[in-house]
């Protein structure tokens, strides 16, 4: 007691705990409810009745009696119904939604307490404003003198009005002042329809505009209801086709799921969620019954994701389109699965036709196929397997022994269970290994981590005349990792790192002069010896294609000017692989025996590396070398886009003035157009 009366709890954490609580899940564990219209009914738990007076609406978070006036949010509740203290209240929500409840100070400063008061009162106006913003747009799909466009496109989609009345959509209408002038009656309500992502500000001339602008608008709402941002669907040929509202204090992107709102009310007691890509896919399945749909927005499903998913059901099913983004999206998301697979928990996953999302194959094939396509959905151990198995043989002791190793330090970091010990004992039978051996890799095996997430920041620049909408608002590019951050998760290639703290090397040996490609080998040779392992990354594949292969460098006269640019050694020591090619052609006018080429080799300081690629085993059939030498090649030249994203990016970022600033920008264009 002595403790509650020396520390008060922050008001900021007590309505961040009130947005993550849902008052109906509070009270139906308590009191059976019944859905009444939009709101929940029961008998009153405070006074007797036998006709219930006492109801529950989602909408507002409120709980009230109209037989003895009891009423309250969820906080309340508990006080009333448990006979708890406040701290003790705030404790148990807390517990349910996994936060800690901090504490501050009582005798804060006036200031202090003026300052967190602001910040309340900013919060509760971000929630006015942005619901003033969704009725305006759902205002403007009805009675805009250009809603035909927008209407179109809906039916289009086969989406029907009481549909787009449920999720809320509307219509952001062409010009740059319409809803500013709607909302915007001070400048201190402007400023906040920019501070939560509504309008943009030129820095330049000062002028503000509407952030969205001639788009199908998809309200995005929190657990309780509230709209925290949009989610713009545009309708013309501008760019990008989907945005999103940026970050503000009320939206944390990472941590909210299109549609989930939407779904548990339609539905309370949901035994399985699906998720997908996109807003359009989760309104078109919800048109066709389907109503247990939800979207990431923008981001990589991610932990906070899985841990509201699984506090409401005990089955996720990930559908994805089946391209190489989708697949790796499945990944990503099995990756964050991994430590949520307890027993009863169930996760699987739906890769989709190429070319198909959510949308378009329900239109076509209809909900009931789609629903049999979910509940034939590979479960997450046959997806874990298929995905560290693939290109593997299983006859093969030492792709076995890969297996073994890649896999193992994922299926000791499931929670302890049956599951556990059964994936184990698939394990063993697969590679005749006994649990001792294998629980022995995990002390010495690589750390497994997921694929590097999906940006989830966005880098903000002033916009510009000729480029009205902040380039902040372009899709994917927001950050591009560093080359060494996404190698070793790129595809199913894995590439061997430079020693930790080791500085990066030129492009040639100042002292002799020598290419970068053999003035590394002798170093990549003594690290890589016993790292190598039977997949290479591109650069590595491609190597060892040429050494047994070297025909296969005629159709490579052009050096592929990616290559020479790449800051990546392997790389470099391909380039002069090719061109060593190219020297012994022109001598012996034909195309050098693998014997007479790995002869020559032998002189370069990459030899180490080269010969130990030379000698590894191939985990594709025989087949199409040539095709299997442009994939590594085309390869490559994702990996160099990425690189001039990098370096775009950092010129961003380091500008110290606006012609800096404008040149990077015009080449981020540019790039964008190029890719």
């Amino acid at each position: 007691m002595a403790n509650q009366q020396l520390h008060r709890i922050p008001q900021e954490f007590i309505d961040t705990l009130l947005d993550r609580t849902d008052i109906v899940d509070v009270v139906d564990s308590r009191v059976k409810l019944k859905r009444s219209g939009r709101n929940y009914s029961a008998c009153c738990p405070f006074h007797k009745e036998k006709t219930p007076s006492f109801s529950v609406a989602p909408d507002k978070q409120f709980y009230y009696c109209f037989g003895c006036g009891a009423g309250g949010n969820a906080i309340g509740f508990l006080m009333e119904l448990e006979h708890l203290s406040f701290p003790e209240a705030v404790e148990e929500l807390a517990r349910k939604v996994g936060m800690d409840v901090p504490k501050q100070e009582q005798n804060l400063s006036p200031a202090a307490i003026a300052a967190q008061q602001a910040k309340t009162q900013a919060r509760n106006q971000a929630y006015d404003l942005l619901e003033h913003a969704n009725l305006y747009y759902q205002k403007q799909l009805r009675q805009h003198a250009q809603k035909n466009q927008a209407v179109n496109y809906l039916k289009d989609r086969g989406l029907s009005g009481q549909i787009a009345q449920r999720f809320g959509i509307g219509f952001a209408p062409p010009g740059w002042h319409n809803l500013l002038d709607a909302i915007s009656t001070s400048e201190q309500t402007q400023q906040a329809l920019i501070d939560n992502g509504m309008a943009v500000k030129k820095q330049d001339s000062q002028r503000v505009y509407d952030f969205f602008r001639e788009r199908i608008m998809f309200p995005i709402r929190n657990s309780k209801g509230k709209v925290i941002a949009f989610g713009g669907r545009v309708l013309g040929d501008a760019k990008p086709k989907y945005l999103n509202s940026p970050e503000t204090a009320v939206f944390h992107k990472e941590q909210e799921l299109y549609g989930l709102y939407e779904a548990r009310q339609h539905e309370r007691n949901l035994k399985r969620i699906l998720v997908v890509e996109g807003y359009m896919d989760v309104v078109a399945l919800a048109q066709h019954k389907i109503n247990y749909a939800v979207a990431t927005l923008g981001t990589s499903t991610s932990r906070y994701h899985l841990e509201r998913i699984f506090k409401m059901v005990s089955e996720v099913i990930f559908c994805f389109d089946g391209d190489a983004a989708g697949i790796k999206a499945a990944v990503r998301a099995m990756h964050t699965s991994v430590e949520f697979m307890s027993d009863g928990r169930q996760a699987r996953f739906l890769l989709l036709p190429q070319g198909e999302d959510p949308d378009t194959l329900v239109r076509s094939e209809g909900a009931e196929a789609l629903t049999t396509r979910i509940a034939n959905a590979t479960p997450f151990s046959e997806f874990l397997f298929q995905h560290f198995a693939e290109d593997l043989d299983v006859h093969n002791l030492e792709h076995r022994a890969k297996l073994a190793t890649d896999i193992m330090p994922v299926i000791q970091s499931m929670p302890k269970g049956l599951m556990k010990t059964m994936m184990l004992a698939k394990l063993e039978d697969i590679t005749g290994l006994n649990q001792d051996t294998l629980t022995q890799l995990t002390a010495v095996a690589e750390p497994v981590t997921a694929p590097a997430a999906a940006a989830e920041a966005t880098t903000s620049m002033p916009a510009t005349d000729e480029y009205p909408q902040p380039l902040a608002d372009v899709p994917d590019y927001g950050h591009m990792p560093d080359y060494h951050e996404v190698a070793p998760n790129y595809d199913d290639y894995t590439a061997p790192l430079p020693a930790p703290g080791e500085e990066p090397m030129a492009d040639t040996d100042p002292a002799v002069g020598r290419p970068l490609g053999r003035q590394i080998g002798r170093q990549i040779g003594r690290q890589t010896n016993s790292h190598i392992r039977s997949v290479q990354n591109p650069a590595q594949a491609a190597i060892r294609l040429i050494l047994r292969h070297p025909h296969l460098a005629q159709a490579h006269t052009e050096l592929p000017s990616h290559l020479q640019a790449l800051h990546m050694p392997e790389a470099k020591i391909l380039v002069d692989l090719l061109t060593t090619c190219q020297t012994m052609q022109a001598h012996l006018q034909r195309a050098p025996k693998a014997a007479e080429l790995q002869s020559e080799c032998a002189q370069m300081e990459a030899w180490p590396l080269m010969q130990d690629l030379a000698a590894l085993e191939s985990l594709t059939l025989d087949g199409d070398h040539a095709s299997q030498l442009q994939e590594a090649i085309d390869k490559l030249q994702h990996h160099y886009y990425e690189q001039r994203f990098n370096d775009v990016q950092r010129a961003i970022n380091e500008a110290s003035n606006s012609d800096e600033l404008t040149l990077a920008k015009q080449q981020l264009r540019a790039l964008l157009n190029e890719k």
